[in-house]
Protein backbone atom coordinates (compact mmCIF):
# COMPACT_ATOMS: atom_id res chain seq x y z
CA UNK A 1 0.00 0.00 0.00
CA UNK A 2 1.51 3.33 -1.08
CA UNK A 3 1.76 5.98 1.58
CA UNK A 4 0.27 9.28 0.46
CA UNK A 5 2.72 12.17 0.65
CA UNK A 6 0.53 14.67 2.50
CA UNK A 7 1.28 18.28 1.71
CA UNK A 8 1.44 20.73 4.58
CA UNK A 9 0.42 24.34 4.25
CA UNK A 10 2.19 27.39 5.62
CA UNK A 11 2.61 31.09 4.93
CA UNK A 12 5.74 32.50 3.39
CA UNK A 13 5.79 36.22 2.51
CA UNK A 14 2.05 36.23 1.94
CA UNK A 15 1.90 33.17 -0.33
CA UNK A 16 1.09 29.59 0.50
CA UNK A 17 3.96 27.14 0.25
CA UNK A 18 3.54 23.36 0.16
CA UNK A 19 6.02 20.63 0.92
CA UNK A 20 6.01 16.96 1.84
CA UNK A 21 5.51 16.46 5.53
CA UNK A 22 8.22 13.78 5.39
CA UNK A 23 10.26 15.37 2.61
CA UNK A 24 13.39 13.52 1.51
CA UNK A 25 15.94 14.41 -1.18
CA UNK A 26 15.08 12.88 -4.55
CA UNK A 27 17.33 10.08 -5.74
CA UNK A 28 17.72 8.01 -8.88
CA UNK A 29 15.06 8.42 -11.56
CA UNK A 30 13.03 10.80 -9.38
CA UNK A 31 15.86 13.34 -9.37
CA UNK A 32 15.70 13.94 -13.14
CA UNK A 33 14.03 17.07 -14.51
CA UNK A 34 11.35 16.45 -17.13
CA UNK A 35 12.34 19.69 -18.88
CA UNK A 36 15.60 18.02 -19.91
CA UNK A 37 13.72 15.45 -22.02
CA UNK A 38 11.64 15.93 -25.15
CA UNK A 39 8.03 14.81 -25.56
CA UNK A 40 7.68 11.38 -27.14
CA UNK A 41 3.99 10.76 -27.80
CA UNK A 42 2.48 8.22 -30.19
CA UNK A 43 -1.30 8.03 -30.38
CA UNK A 44 -2.97 4.66 -30.92
CA UNK A 45 -5.85 3.90 -33.29
CA UNK A 46 -8.79 6.31 -33.53
CA UNK A 47 -11.94 4.98 -31.81
CA UNK A 48 -15.66 5.64 -32.02
CA UNK A 49 -15.71 7.25 -35.46
CA UNK A 50 -17.00 4.56 -37.80
CA UNK A 51 -20.29 5.04 -39.67
CA UNK A 52 -22.20 2.00 -38.46
CA UNK A 53 -25.97 2.45 -38.22
CA UNK A 54 -26.59 0.11 -35.28
CA UNK A 55 -28.51 -2.51 -37.26
CA UNK A 56 -28.85 -6.06 -35.95
CA UNK A 57 -26.35 -7.22 -38.56
CA UNK A 58 -23.81 -4.71 -37.18
CA UNK A 59 -24.20 -6.16 -33.68
CA UNK A 60 -23.95 -9.74 -34.97
CA UNK A 61 -20.82 -8.91 -36.93
CA UNK A 62 -19.28 -7.23 -33.87
CA UNK A 63 -19.79 -10.33 -31.71
CA UNK A 64 -18.54 -12.56 -34.51
CA UNK A 65 -15.34 -10.56 -34.68
CA UNK A 66 -14.96 -10.56 -30.89
CA UNK A 67 -15.33 -14.33 -30.86
CA UNK A 68 -12.72 -14.84 -33.59
CA UNK A 69 -10.18 -12.45 -32.06
CA UNK A 70 -10.40 -13.87 -28.55
CA UNK A 71 -10.53 -17.42 -29.90
CA UNK A 72 -7.16 -16.80 -31.57
CA UNK A 73 -5.76 -15.53 -28.28
CA UNK A 74 -6.94 -18.67 -26.47
CA UNK A 75 -5.46 -20.87 -29.18
CA UNK A 76 -2.13 -19.18 -29.81
CA UNK A 77 -1.28 -17.51 -26.50
CA UNK A 78 -2.63 -20.18 -24.17
CA UNK A 79 -2.40 -23.23 -26.43
CA UNK A 80 -6.08 -24.01 -25.83
CA UNK A 81 -7.15 -25.93 -28.95
CA UNK A 82 -10.74 -27.01 -29.58
CA UNK A 83 -11.36 -30.71 -29.96
CA UNK A 84 -14.04 -29.78 -32.48
CA UNK A 85 -16.93 -27.32 -32.87
CA UNK A 86 -20.19 -27.33 -30.89
CA UNK A 87 -22.29 -28.72 -33.73
CA UNK A 88 -20.06 -31.78 -34.05
CA UNK A 89 -20.04 -32.32 -30.30
CA UNK A 90 -23.83 -32.21 -30.06
CA UNK A 91 -24.27 -34.44 -33.08
CA UNK A 92 -21.97 -37.19 -31.74
CA UNK A 93 -22.37 -36.97 -27.97
CA UNK A 94 -21.87 -40.69 -27.47
CA UNK A 95 -18.61 -40.59 -29.40
CA UNK A 96 -17.29 -38.00 -26.94
CA UNK A 97 -18.79 -39.61 -23.82
CA UNK A 98 -16.20 -39.93 -21.00
CA UNK A 99 -13.61 -38.28 -23.22
CA UNK A 100 -12.13 -34.90 -22.26
CA UNK A 101 -12.91 -32.34 -24.92
CA UNK A 102 -12.15 -28.65 -25.32
CA UNK A 103 -14.63 -26.09 -26.62
CA UNK A 104 -14.23 -22.37 -27.24
CA UNK A 105 -17.42 -20.35 -27.13
CA UNK A 106 -19.08 -17.11 -26.17
CA UNK A 107 -21.32 -17.12 -23.10
CA UNK A 108 -24.95 -16.71 -24.16
CA UNK A 109 -26.58 -17.08 -20.72
CA UNK A 110 -25.83 -18.08 -17.13
CA UNK A 111 -28.30 -19.73 -14.75
CA UNK A 112 -27.69 -20.53 -11.10
CA UNK A 113 -28.62 -24.10 -10.11
CA UNK A 114 -29.94 -25.45 -6.81
CA UNK A 115 -26.52 -26.90 -6.05
CA UNK A 116 -24.92 -23.44 -6.29
CA UNK A 117 -23.25 -24.17 -9.60
CA UNK A 118 -23.94 -22.53 -12.94
CA UNK A 119 -25.63 -23.89 -16.04
CA UNK A 120 -24.00 -21.95 -18.85
CA UNK A 121 -25.15 -21.75 -22.45
CA UNK A 122 -22.18 -21.24 -24.75
CA UNK A 123 -22.16 -20.83 -28.52
CA UNK A 124 -19.80 -20.73 -31.44
CA UNK A 125 -20.55 -20.17 -35.12
CA UNK A 126 -22.01 -23.67 -35.50
CA UNK A 127 -24.45 -23.83 -32.59
CA UNK A 128 -25.14 -23.73 -28.85
CA UNK A 129 -24.79 -26.18 -25.98
CA UNK A 130 -25.27 -26.20 -22.22
CA UNK A 131 -22.37 -26.88 -19.88
CA UNK A 132 -22.35 -27.20 -16.09
CA UNK A 133 -19.76 -25.47 -13.91
CA UNK A 134 -19.73 -26.56 -10.26
CA UNK A 135 -19.79 -24.14 -7.35
CA UNK A 136 -16.22 -25.16 -6.46
CA UNK A 137 -14.91 -23.75 -9.75
CA UNK A 138 -13.63 -20.16 -9.13
CA UNK A 139 -14.76 -19.13 -12.61
CA UNK A 140 -18.40 -18.95 -11.49
CA UNK A 141 -17.63 -15.83 -9.44
CA UNK A 142 -16.38 -13.86 -12.44
CA UNK A 143 -18.19 -15.28 -15.46
CA UNK A 144 -20.28 -12.76 -17.39
CA UNK A 145 -22.63 -12.99 -20.37
CA UNK A 146 -20.73 -12.39 -23.63
CA UNK A 147 -17.41 -13.60 -22.22
CA UNK A 148 -15.35 -15.63 -24.68
CA UNK A 149 -13.91 -18.63 -22.84
CA UNK A 150 -12.43 -22.04 -23.32
CA UNK A 151 -14.02 -24.93 -21.38
CA UNK A 152 -12.55 -28.36 -20.85
CA UNK A 153 -14.67 -31.27 -19.62
CA UNK A 154 -16.68 -34.31 -20.62
CA UNK A 155 -20.19 -35.71 -20.96
CA UNK A 156 -21.74 -37.93 -18.31
CA UNK A 157 -25.13 -39.64 -17.94
CA UNK A 158 -25.39 -40.98 -21.46
CA UNK A 159 -24.29 -37.69 -22.94
CA UNK A 160 -27.05 -35.64 -21.31
CA UNK A 161 -24.80 -33.38 -19.22
CA UNK A 162 -21.44 -31.78 -19.99
CA UNK A 163 -19.41 -31.21 -16.83
CA UNK A 164 -16.72 -28.52 -17.00
CA UNK A 165 -13.46 -29.31 -15.22
CA UNK A 166 -11.56 -26.19 -16.27
CA UNK A 167 -12.33 -22.71 -17.60
CA UNK A 168 -9.71 -20.75 -19.51
CA UNK A 169 -10.05 -16.98 -19.88
CA UNK A 170 -8.01 -15.21 -22.59
CA UNK A 171 -6.05 -13.23 -20.00
CA UNK A 172 -2.53 -11.90 -20.41
CA UNK A 173 0.48 -13.92 -19.45
CA UNK A 174 2.25 -12.80 -16.28
CA UNK A 175 5.35 -10.95 -17.48
CA UNK A 176 7.64 -8.36 -15.83
CA UNK A 177 6.81 -4.69 -16.19
CA UNK A 178 8.84 -2.59 -18.59
CA UNK A 179 11.38 -0.40 -16.83
CA UNK A 180 15.09 0.30 -16.75
CA UNK A 181 17.78 2.54 -18.16
CA UNK A 182 16.44 2.36 -21.72
CA UNK A 183 13.52 4.57 -20.63
CA UNK A 184 13.66 8.28 -19.82
CA UNK A 185 13.74 8.93 -16.04
CA UNK A 186 10.50 10.93 -16.11
CA UNK A 187 7.04 10.44 -14.65
CA UNK A 188 3.41 10.32 -15.71
CA UNK A 189 0.76 11.79 -13.41
CA UNK A 190 -2.89 10.70 -13.41
CA UNK A 191 -6.13 12.39 -12.34
CA UNK A 192 -9.74 12.12 -13.43
CA UNK A 193 -13.29 13.34 -12.89
CA UNK A 194 -12.40 16.99 -12.39
CA UNK A 195 -16.03 18.06 -13.02
CA UNK A 196 -15.39 21.72 -13.78
CA UNK A 197 -18.76 23.47 -13.82
CA UNK A 198 -20.08 21.53 -10.83
CA UNK A 199 -20.72 23.30 -7.56
CA UNK A 200 -18.86 20.40 -5.98
CA UNK A 201 -15.65 21.07 -7.96
CA UNK A 202 -12.74 21.28 -5.49
CA UNK A 203 -11.25 24.57 -6.69
CA UNK A 204 -9.06 25.12 -3.61
CA UNK A 205 -7.60 21.62 -3.78
CA UNK A 206 -7.05 22.03 -7.52
CA UNK A 207 -5.26 25.36 -6.91
CA UNK A 208 -3.11 23.65 -4.33
CA UNK A 209 -2.12 21.01 -6.87
CA UNK A 210 -1.36 23.62 -9.53
CA UNK A 211 0.84 25.54 -7.13
CA UNK A 212 2.73 22.37 -6.27
CA UNK A 213 3.10 21.31 -9.92
CA UNK A 214 4.75 24.69 -10.58
CA UNK A 215 7.00 24.41 -7.54
CA UNK A 216 10.62 23.29 -7.41
CA UNK A 217 9.72 20.07 -5.62
CA UNK A 218 11.69 17.23 -7.28
CA UNK A 219 8.62 15.06 -7.95
CA UNK A 220 6.76 17.96 -9.57
CA UNK A 221 9.85 18.70 -11.68
CA UNK A 222 9.97 15.03 -12.70
CA UNK A 223 6.44 14.89 -14.21
CA UNK A 224 6.47 14.90 -18.02
CA UNK A 225 2.83 14.00 -18.76
CA UNK A 226 -0.47 14.30 -16.90
CA UNK A 227 -3.36 12.10 -18.05
CA UNK A 228 -6.97 13.09 -17.34
CA UNK A 229 -9.12 9.95 -17.66
CA UNK A 230 -12.47 11.55 -18.51
CA UNK A 231 -15.19 13.76 -17.02
CA UNK A 232 -13.03 16.86 -17.02
CA UNK A 233 -16.27 18.89 -16.99
CA UNK A 234 -19.61 18.15 -15.34
CA UNK A 235 -21.53 18.48 -18.61
CA UNK A 236 -25.19 19.25 -19.18
CA UNK A 237 -28.26 17.00 -18.99
CA UNK A 238 -26.40 13.99 -17.65
CA UNK A 239 -28.97 13.24 -14.94
CA UNK A 240 -32.31 14.73 -13.81
CA UNK A 241 -31.95 17.92 -11.81
CA UNK A 242 -28.29 18.37 -12.68
CA UNK A 243 -28.82 22.07 -13.36
CA UNK A 244 -29.28 22.57 -9.61
CA UNK A 245 -25.72 21.36 -9.04
CA UNK A 246 -23.99 23.51 -11.67
CA UNK A 247 -22.14 26.80 -11.42
CA UNK A 248 -22.02 26.98 -15.24
CA UNK A 249 -24.83 25.66 -17.46
CA UNK A 250 -23.04 26.13 -20.81
CA UNK A 251 -20.87 23.08 -21.50
CA UNK A 252 -18.62 25.03 -23.87
CA UNK A 253 -17.93 27.55 -21.13
CA UNK A 254 -17.14 24.64 -18.82
CA UNK A 255 -14.49 23.49 -21.30
CA UNK A 256 -13.16 27.05 -21.61
CA UNK A 257 -12.69 27.16 -17.87
CA UNK A 258 -10.92 23.80 -17.79
CA UNK A 259 -8.68 24.95 -20.65
CA UNK A 260 -7.76 28.03 -18.59
CA UNK A 261 -6.95 25.77 -15.68
CA UNK A 262 -4.60 23.69 -17.86
CA UNK A 263 -2.85 26.85 -19.03
CA UNK A 264 -1.47 26.98 -15.50
CA UNK A 265 0.55 23.78 -16.03
CA UNK A 266 4.32 24.29 -16.26
CA UNK A 267 5.90 24.15 -19.72
CA UNK A 268 7.55 20.78 -19.11
CA UNK A 269 4.18 18.99 -18.68
CA UNK A 270 1.94 17.74 -21.50
CA UNK A 271 -1.72 17.04 -20.76
CA UNK A 272 -3.60 14.09 -22.29
CA UNK A 273 -7.42 14.29 -22.20
CA UNK A 274 -9.98 11.60 -22.96
CA UNK A 275 -13.77 11.89 -22.58
CA UNK A 276 -16.06 10.24 -20.06
CA UNK A 277 -19.79 9.88 -19.58
CA UNK A 278 -20.14 13.55 -18.46
CA UNK A 279 -18.30 14.93 -21.49
CA UNK A 280 -19.83 16.42 -24.65
CA UNK A 281 -19.65 13.28 -26.76
CA UNK A 282 -22.08 10.41 -27.32
CA UNK A 283 -22.58 8.24 -24.22
CA UNK A 284 -22.10 4.94 -26.09
CA UNK A 285 -18.61 3.46 -25.97
CA UNK A 286 -16.20 3.64 -27.62
CA UNK A 287 -16.44 7.41 -27.37
CA UNK A 288 -14.84 9.59 -30.05
CA UNK A 289 -12.39 12.35 -29.27
CA UNK A 290 -13.86 15.69 -28.18
CA UNK A 291 -15.07 17.72 -31.16
CA UNK A 292 -12.69 20.19 -32.82
CA UNK A 293 -14.62 23.20 -31.48
CA UNK A 294 -13.84 22.01 -27.96
CA UNK A 295 -10.24 21.04 -28.75
CA UNK A 296 -9.52 24.54 -30.06
CA UNK A 297 -10.17 25.93 -26.61
CA UNK A 298 -7.01 24.19 -25.35
CA UNK A 299 -3.63 25.74 -26.13
CA UNK A 300 -1.52 22.66 -25.48
CA UNK A 301 -3.26 19.34 -24.84
CA UNK A 302 -3.36 15.97 -26.58
CA UNK A 303 -6.92 14.74 -27.16
CA UNK A 304 -7.79 11.05 -27.55
CA UNK A 305 -10.94 8.94 -27.54
CA UNK A 306 -12.27 6.61 -24.87
CA UNK A 307 -10.73 4.08 -24.60
CA UNK A 308 -7.35 5.06 -25.97
CA UNK A 309 -3.92 3.57 -26.43
CA UNK A 310 -1.15 6.12 -26.21
CA UNK A 311 2.61 5.58 -26.02
CA UNK A 312 4.32 8.04 -23.68
CA UNK A 313 8.12 7.97 -23.83
CA UNK A 314 8.08 4.27 -24.75
CA UNK A 315 5.43 3.18 -22.23
CA UNK A 316 2.09 1.84 -23.49
CA UNK A 317 -0.80 3.42 -21.60
CA UNK A 318 -4.34 2.08 -21.89
CA UNK A 319 -6.64 4.89 -20.71
CA UNK A 320 -10.33 4.14 -20.20
CA UNK A 321 -12.83 6.25 -18.31
CA UNK A 322 -14.31 3.11 -16.75
CA UNK A 323 -18.07 3.07 -17.33
CA UNK A 324 -17.86 -0.69 -17.94
CA UNK A 325 -17.27 -1.10 -14.20
CA UNK A 326 -20.98 -0.32 -13.70
CA UNK A 327 -21.90 -3.68 -15.25
CA UNK A 328 -19.45 -5.64 -13.09
CA UNK A 329 -20.33 -4.26 -9.64
CA UNK A 330 -23.79 -5.90 -9.39
CA UNK A 331 -22.54 -9.25 -10.73
CA UNK A 332 -19.25 -9.81 -8.88
CA UNK A 333 -19.07 -9.78 -5.09
CA UNK A 334 -15.40 -8.80 -5.03
CA UNK A 335 -15.90 -5.79 -7.34
CA UNK A 336 -17.15 -2.63 -5.64
CA UNK A 337 -17.03 1.09 -6.36
CA UNK A 338 -14.61 1.38 -3.44
CA UNK A 339 -12.39 -1.32 -4.97
CA UNK A 340 -12.61 -0.82 -8.76
CA UNK A 341 -9.11 -2.20 -9.32
CA UNK A 342 -10.69 -5.66 -9.10
CA UNK A 343 -12.91 -4.78 -12.07
CA UNK A 344 -9.83 -3.68 -14.01
CA UNK A 345 -8.17 -7.03 -13.29
CA UNK A 346 -11.27 -8.78 -14.64
CA UNK A 347 -11.10 -6.65 -17.79
CA UNK A 348 -7.51 -7.76 -18.31
CA UNK A 349 -8.50 -11.39 -17.67
CA UNK A 350 -11.33 -11.18 -20.18
CA UNK A 351 -9.29 -9.01 -22.59
CA UNK A 352 -12.30 -6.72 -22.89
CA UNK A 353 -13.22 -3.38 -21.28
CA UNK A 354 -16.99 -3.89 -21.42
CA UNK A 355 -17.86 -7.54 -22.13
CA UNK A 356 -21.59 -7.30 -21.38
CA UNK A 357 -23.89 -5.89 -24.03
CA UNK A 358 -26.89 -3.64 -23.38
CA UNK A 359 -26.99 -3.30 -19.61
CA UNK A 360 -25.87 -0.21 -17.65
CA UNK A 361 -23.10 0.73 -20.05
CA UNK A 362 -24.17 1.70 -23.57
CA UNK A 363 -22.03 0.28 -26.38
CA UNK A 364 -21.84 1.12 -30.06
CA UNK A 365 -21.47 -1.63 -32.71
CA UNK A 366 -18.38 -0.30 -34.47
CA UNK A 367 -16.91 -2.03 -37.52
CA UNK A 368 -14.33 -3.59 -35.22
CA UNK A 369 -14.64 -4.28 -31.49
CA UNK A 370 -12.53 -1.42 -30.15
CA UNK A 371 -13.11 -2.47 -26.55
CA UNK A 372 -10.97 -5.61 -26.93
CA UNK A 373 -7.56 -5.39 -25.24
CA UNK A 374 -5.34 -7.02 -27.84
CA UNK A 375 -1.92 -5.96 -26.58
CA UNK A 376 -0.84 -5.92 -22.96
CA UNK A 377 -0.58 -2.37 -21.60
CA UNK A 378 2.27 -1.27 -19.35
CA UNK A 379 -0.15 1.02 -17.51
CA UNK A 380 -3.93 0.65 -17.33
CA UNK A 381 -5.75 3.68 -15.94
CA UNK A 382 -9.44 4.37 -15.26
CA UNK A 383 -11.52 7.05 -13.55
CA UNK A 384 -15.32 7.20 -13.17
CA UNK A 385 -15.64 5.67 -9.70
CA UNK A 386 -14.18 8.62 -7.74
CA UNK A 387 -12.01 6.10 -5.91
CA UNK A 388 -8.23 5.83 -5.81
CA UNK A 389 -5.97 2.76 -6.09
CA UNK A 390 -2.56 1.80 -7.43
CA UNK A 391 -1.68 -1.89 -7.84
CA UNK A 392 0.34 -4.18 -10.08
CA UNK A 393 -1.35 -7.08 -11.84
CA UNK A 394 0.54 -9.61 -13.95
CA UNK A 395 3.09 -7.03 -15.09
CA UNK A 396 0.64 -4.15 -15.67
CA UNK A 397 0.48 -1.11 -13.41
CA UNK A 398 -3.17 -0.51 -12.52
CA UNK A 399 -4.19 3.04 -11.58
CA UNK A 400 -7.61 4.22 -10.46
CA UNK A 401 -7.42 8.00 -10.83
CA UNK A 402 -8.74 10.20 -8.06
CA UNK A 403 -11.37 12.91 -8.45
CA UNK A 404 -11.42 16.65 -7.83
CA UNK A 405 -15.13 16.68 -7.04
CA UNK A 406 -16.49 16.60 -3.51
CA UNK A 407 -19.26 14.34 -2.30
CA UNK A 408 -22.44 15.20 -4.18
CA UNK A 409 -26.00 14.87 -2.94
CA UNK A 410 -26.39 11.70 -5.03
CA UNK A 411 -23.23 10.14 -3.55
CA UNK A 412 -24.39 11.10 -0.09
CA UNK A 413 -27.75 9.41 -0.70
CA UNK A 414 -25.89 6.22 -1.68
CA UNK A 415 -23.53 6.52 1.27
CA UNK A 416 -20.51 6.65 -1.04
CA UNK A 417 -17.45 8.61 0.07
CA UNK A 418 -15.16 9.68 -2.78
CA UNK A 419 -11.38 9.69 -2.45
CA UNK A 420 -10.59 13.24 -3.44
CA UNK A 421 -7.55 15.15 -4.54
CA UNK A 422 -4.97 12.38 -4.91
CA UNK A 423 -2.44 12.70 -7.72
CA UNK A 424 -0.94 9.36 -8.81
CA UNK A 425 2.62 9.65 -10.15
CA UNK A 426 4.45 6.80 -11.92
CA UNK A 427 8.14 6.94 -12.86
CA UNK A 428 8.59 5.05 -16.11
CA UNK A 429 12.28 4.25 -15.65
CA UNK A 430 12.16 2.90 -12.09
CA UNK A 431 8.57 1.59 -12.15
CA UNK A 432 8.04 3.23 -8.77
CA UNK A 433 4.97 5.20 -7.75
CA UNK A 434 4.15 8.10 -5.49
CA UNK A 435 0.81 9.53 -4.39
CA UNK A 436 0.46 13.20 -3.54
CA UNK A 437 -2.54 14.41 -1.49
CA UNK A 438 -4.11 17.80 -2.05
CA UNK A 439 -7.39 17.33 -0.16
CA UNK A 440 -8.33 16.87 3.46
CA UNK A 441 -10.72 13.93 3.15
CA UNK A 442 -12.55 15.00 6.32
CA UNK A 443 -12.89 18.64 5.35
CA UNK A 444 -13.00 19.22 1.57
CA UNK A 445 -13.66 22.71 0.24
CA UNK A 446 -16.85 21.62 -1.56
CA UNK A 447 -19.45 18.90 -1.22
CA UNK A 448 -20.82 17.24 1.88
CA UNK A 449 -18.56 16.58 4.84
CA UNK A 450 -18.18 12.95 5.98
Amino acid sequence: MLKCQLLSEGDHMGTRRFKFSDSKPATGSWAAKASDFSDDVIKGPVVGQSEQSGKLTDIVNLFSERYEMLRKILRYEWGFKETTNINEVRKDKMVFKNRVINIIGIVASIRRTKSGGRMVEIEDKTGQMSVFISKENPAIDTLLPDDVIGVSGKFIKDGDLFIVDYVQFPEFLDTPRKMGAEYDPVSIAFASDIHVGSKYFLQKEWDRMMEWLNSDHPTAQNIKYIVFAGDVVDGIGIYPGQENNLTETDVYLQYEEFARQLDRLPDHMTAVILPGNHDAVRPAEPQPVLESLVQKKFSHAIHVGNPSRINLSGVEVLAYHGKGIDDMVPRMAHVTYENPAEAMKEMLRKRHLAPMWGERNALSPEETDQMIILQKPDIFVTGHTHAHQMEEYRGTQIIVSSTFQGQSDFMRMLGYKPKMGYLSVYNIQSGESQVVCFADQANPSAGYKP
